[in-house]
């Protein structure tokens, strides 16, 4: 692995984290186009537990890519180096259920990710970590991080991600293969 990657930079310290990976074949720079290409419908159970969670209202699009989903949802992106890495952050109470809309505070920039402190809250990020191998393939590492911003913060976040991590998971994983298979389709063989 790099020695230092975006991510490490984003959010060098964290409460809570998962990390997933799978091989894939085909060109760093495929790969990176295709994470930007897969959609809800790709994923399966991901619009099940999207709408479960609140983050995802029945009716909508499933063909709309998810990163660009996540970014309608609070997420911005925090640094994208095509071919290598793309990392995108989300910060405040997004725990909540009922206000989650307001709860979640919008990032300006990265420095304002990483200034960010306000009490109660907390920091995620995620990213996606592309790593050449041999005989074109690569191997894609997804980690999330996640650090609150006071005790308040880290036991509310522990209690939601107790709740939510096996689904968390599953999704990161599934995310992965629907990765691997669009990635692939558009490799030469």
């Amino acid at each position: 692995m790099p020695s230092e990657t975006h991510l490490d930079r984003s959010l060098p310290s964290y409460d809570a984290h998962e990390v997933h990976s799978i091989l894939v074949r085909g060109t760093p720079e495929a790969i990176h186009r295709a994470l930007f290409e897969v959609t809800a419908g790709e994923v399966w159970l991901f619009r099940t537990l999207m709408t479960l969670r609140g983050l995802r209202r029945p009716g909508a699009a499933v063909e709309r890519p998810l990163i660009a989903g996540a970014q309608e949802g609070g997420f911005a992106i925090l640094a994208d180096e095509p071919g290598r890495e793309l990392v995108l952050g989300v910060m405040g109470r997004f725990w909540g259920l009922r206000e989650r809309d307001r709860s979640i505070r919008a990032i300006r920039s990265p420095a304002d990710f990483a200034a960010f402190d306000e009490p109660g809250q907390a920091r995620a990020a995620m990213n996606f970590l592309i790593e050449p191998l041999d005989a074109g393939r690569c191997r894609v590492t997804t980690e999330t991080r996640i650090q609150g911003t006071d005790t308040r913060g880290r036991r509310a976040f522990r209690l939601y991600w107790t709740i939510v991590h096996p689904g968390s998971a599953l999704i990161r994983r599934m995310w992965l293969r629907a990765l691997k298979r669009r990635a692939e389709r558009a490799a030469p063989h």
